[in-house]
This record gives C-alpha cells, sequence and structure tokens, in this order.
C-alpha cells in the first residue's frame, strides 16, 4: 500500500512539473519554477556599494530578468553534468541562470554563477556550440580569472587612459585564449560532445547581432492585391553581412574569431570525432528549447519597443509556426506599437537606423521607416483587424483595433470617405455606380431616405488618392467596421465635452505602487550613470514623500523585500517590472499592453494595482539659446538686470523631458499622464514640482 500511495505521489507530482513546463503552443512568457535559488538570498543582501560582481547580480534579480527552473534551465544544467562528470567536487560549486537577454553573450563569476542569456540559446544550432561556451565560461571560474581585479578603479586612468586601456585588454585576451584552451583540454575533452560539431559556435560568435535567421521580407507581409506601396518604400539590394572573422581586436576583451577559429583548430587537430555526437540529449528537446528562447527574445523586443526587430524575427518564426497565437500577437503589438511612435513623434526611438542594420532585416527597417503617419496606423489596423477576426474574446485586439482608429479618425483626420472601396489602379471612369433606388413615398419621411442611402455608399478613388487611401478596401464595407469607426468618433467628441463639462472625481486609492524611475542624466560625452543613478534614488525619495503628503501609502520594492519572495510572488514581480519599463519606453505615449496573466499574486503583495511611473532625460542645454538672447536685448534696454544676465550665463542650464504616468495594471487603463519640457538651471526643483503637480491632480480629481 505504502508503495502504491508513494508512486502514485510520484506521479502526480511528476505531472504538475510537466504541466508547468512552457508550451511553444501555449506560450505566453516564461516564468521561474521551484523555490527561490539561496543564491538569490546572499545576492540580494549585499551591500549597496559594493563594487563587486553583486551589484550587478542584485540590480538583474531587481528587475525580474533572472530565471531558474525552467525547461531551460535543466538543459543547460544537463550540459554542465556532461562537462563536469569527472569532478564533481567543482560542479557542486557551478550554479546556472538563465538571463533575459537576446544577447548571445554568457558569464561566469567568481562565486560559481554561470548567467547564460536567452540569445544564446536563440543561436546555438546544436548542444556541442553551447557546451564549449559554457566550458569556456567554466573555466574562467576555474582559473579564479574572475578573481582579477576589474573595477572601475583598475579599468582607466586619467593619464594615458588609451595607454592603459589597450594594456589591460590585452590582459583580458590572454584570459580568454587560456579560457578556450582549458575548456577543450580539460572539460571538453571527455565530454562526449563532438569537436566539429563545435567549432560552427564560431560562426554563432561571429554573426551573433543577425535575426534568428536570413530570410527575404516578403511584400505581401504588408501589401495586398488591391494596394501596394511606392517602390521607394524597398531597398533595391540588402547590405550584405559583413564579414567580421578578422576584425582588428587591439581595443576588445576577446580576440577576434579568426585568432580563436585558429586556435581551436591547432587544439583539436588530430582528435578523433569517433564515438562523439552534436547531442548528447535528445535533438528535439534542444530544438524546443532554442524555439522556447527565441520565443522570449520576442518578448524582450516588445518590451524595449525594438519593433523593428520584433516584427521580423516574428516573421521568421512564423514560418515554422504559421499558426502560433504568440507569434501572430508580436506582429500585431509591434506595428501597432510602432505606429504609435511614427504618430507622436518618437520613431527614432522605436526603430533602428536601416543604415546599421546588415542583411534581410535592412529591409524591414528600411521599410518601416519609410511609412507616413496614416499609413503605419493603417497597415496596424489591418493586422489587428485579422487577428480580431479570428481570436472574438481577445480583448487586446478589440482595443488596440479601436485606438487605431482613434489615431486615424482624430488625430490623423481621415473620414470614411477618404477610403477607396475600388482596388488601388481601378480608372474611376471605368466604374459603374449602381444607384440606390430609395422610394420616394410620401410615407416614408426624408431621414429614413437619408439613412437607406447611406447604406452600401460606394467611395471612388479620385486622382489625389494615394496607397493608404486604398488601404481598407476589403473591410472599408463590413458593417461590424463601420460601426465601430463611427462609435470611435462619436466618443472621441464626447470625450472632449465631458471633459470641459465634467466635474472630475477625486482618486478613491489608499496606497500607490512607485515604479523605479528612468532618469538618464546626459553630459558632454554621452550618459553619465553616476549621475543617473544618483537623481534616480533622489527622485523616489521625493516621490514616496510627495505620496504620504497626500495622504497616500508609497509602495515600492527593495532588496529585502524581493530577497522575502516566493516564486510566485516573484514571477508577479517580474511581470510587473516588464510592464512598468515598457511604459517607460512609451515615453509618455498611452497605449494598449496585452494582458498580463497570473499576476494576482503581486497585487496581492502590492495592496493595490495603481502604478506611478515617471521618467526624466536631462542634458546639458545650448550655450546660446533664445531665453540668453533676450535676456541680452532687455539688459541693453536696462543695464541694471546686468547682474542677472551674468549670472544666467554662469550657471549650467540643462534641457529636461519629463513623463508621468499612473496605469491600473489590473485594467491596462491609463488613469493620468503627462509631459512636460523645461530649459532651465533648476532642472531638478522642476522635476519635483512636475511630479508633485501630476500626483495631486490625480488624487484631488483635477
Amino acid at each position: 500500500m505504502k508503495k502504491f500511495l508513494a508512486f502514485s505521489l510520484w506521479i502526480l507530482l511528476a505531472w504538475s512539473v510537466v504541466q508547468a513546463q512552457p508550451s511553444i503552443d501555449q506560450f505566453s512568457t516564461l516564468e521561474s519554477q521551484g523555490p527561490m535559488p539561496a543564491d538569490f538570498q546572499k545576492i540580494l543582501k549585499t551591500d549597496k556599494e559594493m563594487t563587486d560582481y553583486n551589484v550587478f547580480l542584485r540590480e538583474l534579480i531587481m528587475e525580474g530578468k533572472i530565471l531558474y527552473g525552467t525547461k531551460l534551465n535543466d538543459y543547460v544544467n544537463t550540459v554542465i553534468d556532461n562537462l563536469l562528470k569527472d569532478d564533481a567536487v567543482l560542479r557542486s560549486k557551478i550554479h546556472a541562470y538563465i538571463v533575459k537577454s537576446p544577447e548571445v553573450n554568457a558569464c561566469a563569476t567568481k562565486n560559481g554563477l554561470v548567467l547564460v542569456n536567452l540569445g544564446l540559446l536563440a543561436q546555438v544550432s546544436n548542444e556541442s556550440e553551447l557546451a564549449f561556451v559554457l566550458a569556456h565560461e567554466i573555466s574562467h571560474f576555474a582559473e579564479k580569472h574572475a578573481d582579477s581585479p576589474t573595477g572601475k578603479k583598475d579599468t582607466l586612468r586619467e593619464r594615458d587612459m588609451l595607454k592603459y586601456y589597450v594594456k589591460y585588454q590585452n590582459r583580458s585576451r590572454e584570459q580568454e585564449t587560456a579560457a578556450d584552451r582549458i575548456a577543450l583540454t580539460r572539460f571538453f575533452a571527455n565530454s562526449g560532445y563532438s569537436y566539429q560539431a563545435m567549432m560552427s559556435v564560431f560562426d554563432v560568435l561571429q554573426y551573433s547581432d543577425l535575426p534568428f535567421d536570413e530570410v527575404p521580407f516578403p511584400k505581401d507581409m504588408v501589401e495586398t492585391s488591391f494596394y501596394q506601396f511606392p517602390s521607394n518604400y524597398y531597398l533595391a539590394n540588402v547590405a550584405p553581412i559583413s564579414n567580421r572573422d578578422n576584425m582588428v581586436d587591439t581595443l576588445f576583451t576577446h580576440p577576434n574569431i579568426a585568432k580563436r577559429r585558429m586556435a581551436a583548430n591547432a587544439i583539436i587537430a588530430g582528435k578523433s570525432d569517433d564515438g562523439r555526437s552534436a547531442f548528447l540529449q535528445p535533438e528535439e528537446l534542444f530544438n524546443e528549447v532554442r524555439e522556447l528562447a527565441r520565443f522570449e527574445c520576442l518578448n524582450y523586443y516588445l518590451t524595449e519597443h525594438q519593433y523593428d526587430q520584433a516584427f521580423y524575427n516574428a516573421y521568421v518564426l512564423r514560418r515554422a509556426h504559421p499558426n502560433n497565437a504568440f507569434i501572430e500577437q508580436t506582429i500585431v503589438a509591434a506595428l501597432y506599437g510602432y505606429s504609435k511612435h511614427r504618430n507622436y513623434g518618437q520613431s527614432n526611438e522605436a526603430l533602428q537606423s536601416y543604415k546599421k542594420v546588415e542583411g534581410e532585416m535592412q529591409q524591414t527597417s528600411y521599410f518601416l521607416s519609410k511609412l507616413s503617419r496614416p499609413e503605419s496606423s493603417l497597415l496596424a489596423l489591418r493586422t489587428a483587424w485579422k487577428a480580431k477576426e479570428k481570436h472574438p474574446d481577445d480583448t487586446y485586439y478589440a482595443d488596440v483595433v479601436k485606438d487605431l482608429l482613434k489615431d486615424i479618425c482624430i488625430k490623423n483626420k481621415m473620414k470614411f470617405n477618404d477610403f477607396s472601396d475600388f482596388p488601388m489602379g481601378t480608372n474611376p471612369d471605368s466604374i459603374v455606380v449602381e444607384e440606390n433606388n430609395v422610394p420616394q413615398d410620401s410615407a416614408i419621411n426624408k431621414y429614413s431616405r437619408i439613412k437607406q442611402q447611406n447604406q452600401n455608399n460606394k467611395v471612388v478613388p479620385t486622382s489625389k488618392f494615394k496607397t493608404v487611401n486604398f488601404m481598407l478596401v476589403d473591410i472599408h464595407q463590413n458593417p461590424e467596421f463601420v460601426n465601430l469607426m463611427n462609435l470611435v468618433v462619436a466618443e472621441a467628441e464626447d470625450e472632449q465635452i465631458l471633459n470641459i463639462v465634467t466635474e472630475k472625481k477625486a482618486a478613491n486609492v489608499s496606497s500607490i505602487i512607485i515604479a523605479d524611475p528612468q532618469y538618464v542624466v546626459y553630459g558632454r560625452n554621452g550618459i553619465n550613470a553616476k549621475a543617473s543613478e544618483r537623481c534616480a534614488k533622489k527622485l523616489v525619495k521625493n516621490m514616496s514623500a510627495g505620496v504620504r503628503r497626500l495622504h497616500l501609502t508609497p509602495v515600492y520594492y527593495q532588496p529585502k523585500d524581493v530577497c522575502a519572495f516566493t516564486t510566485e510572488q516573484y514571477n508577479g514581480y517580474a511581470k510587473f517590472q516588464q510592464r512598468m519599463h515598457e511604459y517607460e519606453q512609451s515615453g509618455g505615449t498611452t497605449m494598449v499592453y496585452p494582458k498580463v496573466s497570473n499576476m494576482d499574486a503581486a497585487f496581492d503583495l502590492a495592496g493595490t494595482t495603481k502604478v506611478c511611473v515617471m521618467a526624466v532625460k536631462r542634458s546639458p542645454g545650448r550655450f546660446v539659446s533664445i531665453h540668453k538672447t533676450d535676456i541680452w536685448a532687455l539688459t541693453a534696454i536696462c543695464p541694471y538686470i546686468l547682474p542677472a544676465t551674468i549670472a544666467s550665463f554662469a550657471l549650467p542650464r540643462y534641457s529636461t523631458d519629463m513623463y508621468f504616468l499612473i496605469n491600473d495594471f489590473e485594467t491596462g487603463e491609463t488613469l493620468t499622464s503627462g509631459h512636460d519640457s523645461q530649459v532651465s538651471a533648476m532642472s531638478e526643483s522642476y522635476v519635483n514640482s512636475f511630479m508633485y503637480e501630476k500626483l495631486y491632480r490625480f488624487v484631488k480629481g483635477k
């Protein structure tokens, strides 16, 4: 009986593990599984001021970017088991985690943590390649390379900085070369992994910044038989992928790929590959793990608003998964997100310059950059509408369609009659318009006749019509679409009136989550990281004080809070962090985001679903400005203000952009938002004033 109960319990436990594992068909996001690792507890308790690896790891955990207990972790750990099967002592010191980053990279810390990026798992082509990279990182730990002084005090000095930097990087390249050698001779040799299959890892590293595959971007992704974009929206030839194999490596930490490949070939020369294999685990499992990593990379691209990469890579994955719901949602979200940035003047922040892109994806970046504001909205609308028809119960697509219609009809001022019912290229003279035979019976009043005349009226294209006017041919007369367009316009008009006549009510909230603000301080030579961190901490402190002054309880997470989380709470917290970052990346533009599931633990933990997000960008103001010119003009008229004029030139002036947002994460509704820009010597005072004013108006309902 006891054996039967034990067997039954084992079956139930195994089934629960299987159920918890991510599935490609039902994919939404990867979540950690099992108990929170003890490593996290140690790292989160690290002194904030320490300048070692723990500070970096603590930030990754606080951003919710480290995964544990997933199928990807299990796969990586099994590879490490194979590499260290003859060294149990060393194996006990190695703990592997997955980092939510699309960069093709991995690293080892001096306490034995091996961090493997999603990008590495997404790009390797066999298990032996992954094994070599892991063996390389384990070699760094075994040889105590991570213990070498690499703090800021040892990397750059004020005098002869370039000379010292080159010297330091030469030392690093020696360690990298040694790690390759030790990986192959000590760990790889007895593992059973194929030497020949491993060698292709250098191709992965050489082209690490490329998409998941090189596939020509087809026009039918964005065009139909009834509308086409101008030929200059497409590149005649994409930029060829440059050969980075023998790149000059003087200022790089790693030797160039050609040198590493040559050294590895010399080490394995003459070694037999008999009995070795590219895969020691089932190849099907490798393919599944790689696909899961690629899908999660799509999540990353959307979170970072890297919409061209999300769009192209989703298209690449769709070829193997044509009916996958997550890929479909990614394509809609990418086009929709880019259209929002395009319509509200921030497209440069959501699209990399096509001149910096190589290969087939350059076509995508170039095409998106050529779209006008209404074209970007209509392309997104078409895609979202088709998804809405396939998934009528998915409120995300319905909300996106309404928001896009609002941009098209209200912001871009396009009306029903601006969209043709006939394909592009149709000669207007050849169109025979059927007359509406509306009875003129006196029993039918004029209002009924007007309604009947408006039904089935066809819009004939004119000579002024362009591509944008033909993009709704197939859905223009759809009754549901017409009704929705009319509803959006009516709601927008009602909203304008209600904003004037309706008295706002005070917010009925007792607490609010304060997200870590995105505070970026630019100096003359780029981002000043120290100043950015200092200003962000000060802003959190001021926001908390402002919330308390308004009789609310501020909720903001500190390492000691995360340290006490269960895994369920950590997953909810990670989703919070992801959503907060999405809002920060929006630059103050209100957008619709997919509903996030399984966040109840996070809501219960915080005691509220209301989140306050603020982002600030500060950069040096120009020495000569209109403001200063005006002061000089006034000084010429009134010399008595000369001291103030001198002070205006003496004090440093900053250009400060401020974004503020309060969102209900449960409903996705934006409760309040605002943006302001100032050029002043008192940038911090403006930031604090702007922040408190927005909080006050939200709480008081003004």
